[in-house]
């Protein structure tokens, strides 16, 4: 009989090898083999109850709750999730009457209409999800020291540098307009006059575009010959430039 555990298994247990080869000289020379072999076996029951109790012995209760509150994915942690604040929790449960009413699902425009919705809304309409983010940012922040206690370390996120963008080579030829952009230079102040005090960038796009959209075949094709042309010649200082 011998070990089958190495010396270095388990820290602190006994060695078997020394009986293990006291065993086999003993055999050989007809000694006293039952007693050694009881003290073997003895030896390599101890060695086993020892790697099992150092491998299988479970964490401690506060360091396993931690992991479980802190999100352990295997041997990674993950920090807890920042509950939405209330106006958010509010969008989600409205951003389709929103989108619908509007007629768009532009995120600017639906950003703006959910703002002025929000600001509207009564203390007791808002009431409900704001007792609900003061009840997730309570378990945030406990599962947040939870996090802490386990080990978990908040990293900050990486600044990313901006790359300078080379300078524009005089040389170049610029780029042409499209037929609706030459279109637009002969009509946006007029569309800007009829539009109402207040108005916005967005608005006087959105006119242009559907004013554009609504235009006849007939009344476009004088800037889309002009667009062809400009962008024939572009094609042509483009290989002169490339030479």
């Amino acid at each position: 009989l011998q070990s089958t555990f190495e010396p270095a298994t388990v820290l602190g247990a006994p060695s078997c090898h020394r009986s293990s080869a006291m065993g086999r000289r003993m055999q050989r020379i007809g000694g006293p083999l039952p007693l050694l072999s009881l003290g073997l076996a003895l030896c390599t029951a101890i060695r086993a109850t020892a790697f099992l109790t150092t491998s299988l012995t479970p964490p401690p209760l506060m360091a396993r709750s931690a992991r479980k509150a802190a999100g352990a994915v295997g041997d990674v942690l993950v920090p807890p999730k920042r509950p939405a604040s209330s106006y958010m929790s509010w969008l989600n449960d409205n951003r389709e009457s929103i989108v619908k009413k509007l007629g768009t699902n532009t995120a600017t425009l639906v950003a703006k209409e959910a703002g002025a919705q929000w600001k509207k809304l009564s203390a007791a309409k808002k009431k409900p999800y704001e007792a609900a983010w003061v009840k997730a940012k309570a378990k945030y922040t406990k599962d947040l020291e939870d996090f802490k206690a386990a080990g978990g370390v908040i990293l900050k996120p990486e600044k990313t540098t901006r790359t300078k963008r080379a300078p524009r080579d005089p040389n170049l030829p610029k780029r042409p307009l499209s037929s609706y952009m030459l279109w637009l230079q002969d009509n946006r102040a007029t569309i800007v006059k009829s539009m109402p005090a207040g108005h916005k960038i967005t608005d006087v796009m959105r006119e242009a575009g559907a004013q554009w959209s609504k235009m006849t075949a007939a009344k476009k094709k004088k800037y889309e010959k002009a667009a062809a042309d400009a962008k024939a010649k572009y094609l042509e200082e483009m290989e002169k430039y490339k030479r």
